[in-house]
């Protein structure tokens, strides 16, 4: 298993994107720079425990910005929430909106539920396939997914 990403550090509009939600870390122990008192007692516990939900804001944070979530920047969200990354990872690669390898900004979802098909999504997944090729297809600018209902 490759862990070189674990030496890489997160982009800074990874940073604001979380900071922007979280706001700065307060200590070593939360993302921040480490300081003396950072060696004498560890932060956490409840406190820690009760941000944990913010572990979702902090993802469509970072991929809204930067049109998709990093390794360094899942990385950064764990520590900063205290999250297991197998934890955020299981979160952040359930949902379909979020991606976790680059692609352009700009993202159309289609839904190919039943109902959508109904109201006419084929005509626009033919639309889409010509101008951007089959699912998963893009142009550099923006790219096109088949997902479930939105």
């Amino acid at each position: 298993m490759d862990l070189r990403f674990l030496d890489e550090t997160p982009t800074t509009a990874e940073r604001e994107a979380v900071e922007s939600v979280l706001g700065p870390p307060e200590s070593g122990w939360d993302g921040g720079t480490r300081q003396d008192a950072d060696l004498r007692y560890a932060r956490g516990g409840h406190s820690a425990r009760d941000r944990r939900d913010l572990l979702l804001p902090a993802l469509h944070a970072v991929n809204d910005r930067v049109g998709w979530i990093s390794r360094p920047a899942l990385d950064h969200i764990c520590r900063r929430l205290t999250v297991p990354p197998a934890e955020a990872y299981a979160v952040a690669s359930f949902y379909a909106m979020f991606a976790l390898h680059r692609r352009p900004r700009r993202v159309v979802h289609l839904c190919t539920d039943i109902a959508c098909a109904a109201a006419g999504s084929d005509r626009m997944r033919a639309r889409l396939t010509e101008r951007l090729g089959p699912p998963g297809g893009h142009d550099g600018e923006a790219a096109w997914h088949e997902s479930p209902c939105l």
